[in-house]
Formats: structure tokens, sequence, C-alpha cells
């Protein structure tokens, strides 16, 4: 009889089965998709960057400033939006200024807030003194541009020096330590103005080096200023001007100059502008050698000769030659300087 256990009827084994890889695929989809997502964000962020930038461009061209530029990059892809200009060139009319090598940057998840430099220096062209090179071991800046109202900027200058183009006068200072600029809007068309220099080195001749025999120079200013819509024109002239007649004023809480030996604050409520851009009303002049101030200021064509000895004549009617501080009121008017009576 033959047997049972024959191979024929032996149990087949199961066959093995084939692994599952929709759970590997599945991440790699969603990993894909979120890529794709990504990048669609980034580039309708840096088209909404070009965008935005041209429609500024035109903006201020109808406002009479030309903005102008040889090249323009846009990268950073995937984390941040970077821009470079090349050979950057605003003309207000008055003023205007050319930078090399502009580049600014901001992450994509905070496309309003940018931060900027001019690592090659920059050039300003002054109405009356011609160019200015600004060279410096830092020119850097931030700008917050918000959805609504004015935009927020900081500015500084690490171990700058200024030197005038061929042909152009020089500046009063031929170098700082330490510039910073911060404009900060506030409600109801109001801003604050900050101003600090720090180790300024004056230029010889000039009006600084005039004031401290040559000392080094520092200053610092905190001013309110309001309309500030109004602020809009092709110069700088204009654009006070228009500020003006729109009812702006100026306040000054804080204002001070040091030069070598010399001291001087100012303050005053109220400051506005003429129909010609010049700043006009009466500012409150502290103090110290009241004397060689009034002299520099007279030597260097900010006052006239006879308003400097009128005020020289009262410090010394008041016995105060030295280095006592001395209180004087200044009336400002149609650009000229004149000792209030």
């Amino acid at each position: 009889m033959p047997s049972s256990n024959t191979p024929d009827s032996m149990p087949q084994a199961p066959s093995a089965r084939k692994p599952r890889r929709l759970g590997l695929w599945i991440p790699i989809g969603i990993a894909g998709i979120l890529a794709a997502a990504w990048s669609a964000g980034w580039w309708l962020a840096a088209q909404e960057v070009e965008r935005r930038l041209d429609a500024g461009v035109l903006a201020l061209a109808s406002g009479g400033v030309d903005v102008e530029w040889s090249g323009r990059r846009l990268y950073g892809y995937p984390f941040r939006l970077n821009l470079d200009l090349a050979d950057l060139r605003v003309d207000g009319g008055a003023w205007a200024v050319r930078i090399p090598r502009f580049e600014a940057m901001a992450f994509l998840h905070a496309p309003r807030s940018w931060l900027a430099a001019a690592p090659e220096g920059l050039t300003v062209f002054r109405p009356q003194g011609g160019g200015l090179e600004v060279r410096g071991q830092r020119l850097l800046a931030s700008l917050v541009l918000p959805r609504t109202g004015p935009l927020r900027l900081s500015a500084e200058g690490l171990n700058l020096s200024f030197a005038p183009t061929p042909g152009s006068r020089p500046f009063a200072l031929a170098s700082a330590g330490r510039l910073e600029f911060h404009l900060r809007p506030g409600p109801d068309e109001r801003a604050a103005v900050f101003l600090r220099l720090e180790e300024g080195a004056p230029t010889p001749g000039r009006l600084f080096a005039d004031l401290g025999s040559g000392g080094a120079v520092s200053a610092a200013v905190d001013a309110r200023l309001d309309h500030t819509s109004a602020l809009r024109g092709g110069t700088l002239a204009q654009a006070l001007a228009a500020w003006g007649a729109a009812g702006g004023r100026l306040d000054l809480n804080e204002a001070g100059l040091t030069a070598g030996k010399t001291r001087v604050s100012l303050a005053t409520k109220g400051l506005r502008a003429g129909a010609g851009g010049q700043l006009e009303g009466r500012v409150t002049v502290t103090a110290a050698r009241v004397p060689a101030l009034l002299t520099a200021l007279a030597r260097q064509g900010v006052m006239s000769p006879t308003e400097a000895a009128g005020g020289i004549t009262a410090a010394l009617l008041l016995g105060k030659n030295g280095g006592d501080d001395v209180r004087l009121d200044l009336d400002l008017s149609g650009g000229e300087v004149r000792i209030a009576r």
C-alpha cells in the first residue's frame, strides 16, 4: 500500500507576501507637496517684491524723484528674499545719492522687514556743496513697511569717512566713529526723529573746527514733528514748503552739540517752514564761551557780523565771557539768523 507521506501529498508552505510600499510613499508625497507649495509661495513673494518696487519707483517719479539702476537681481530661495541693485541712483533734483552696490534682505516669513547695506559706500550730491563720498566699516539700514501708515527707518554707520569729490566743497566732518539715524512714526501723522553722532573729526577750516578749535565733535538730536504726510516734493525745499503750508511744526526736545570745549544746546517749540522751504521760528540756544561761538558763526557766514557783535556785547554786559552758560534767543527767518530783541 503506498505511503500517505509521498511528496505529492505533503502540505505546501504558504507563499511570502509582497511588502506594502504605500507607507513609504505617503511621507515622500507629502514632502513633495509641501516643497511645491513653499516654492510657489517664494515665487509669488518675489513677484510681489518686484511689483512693489516698480510701483514705488513710479510713485517717486510722480513726486519729482527719479530712481534708476543698471542691474537688478532677486534671489535667496528657499528662506530669504535677497535684492541686489547695481549702480543705484536716486535723484531728487537738489539732492541726489549714488550707491554702486545696494544689497537688501528680508526673510520669507517677514517680507515687510528689510535689512539693507551699501558695502562699497555711497556718494551724496549736495545742492551747494557738490559731491561727497561716504565710506565706512559698516553702512547699514533697517526698513519696516507696515500694511498701513508710514515706514519705520533706522540707519547706522561705523568708522565713516567723508571726502568731497573733485571740485566740491569739503564737508563739516572729515570722519565719524558712529552715526545713527532713526525715524519712528506715531499716531495722527506724527513722527519722532533721533540722530546721534560720536567721535566726529572736524574738517579744518569748517564750522565745527572753528567752533571747537579742532576738538572732537559729538551731537544728539531728539525731535518731534507733525503733518508728516505733507512732506512731499521733488526737492527738500519743496517738501518743507509743502509741509509748512499744511501747518507742520517741529519741536526739539533735545539738541546738543559738543565741539572741543564748546557746548551748545538748542530748544524750540513750533518751528515751521516758510514758502521758500527755510525753517522759521525762535530757537533758544544755551552755550558756554558765547563770544567765541558767535565769532565762529559770523566767520562761517551763518550769522551776520552785526548780529554776532550784538550777541557778544550782551554776553559781556552780563559778565559771561568765559565758561559760564549763556542763554540766547535766536530768530530764524528767510534763511537768516538774528538775535531776538
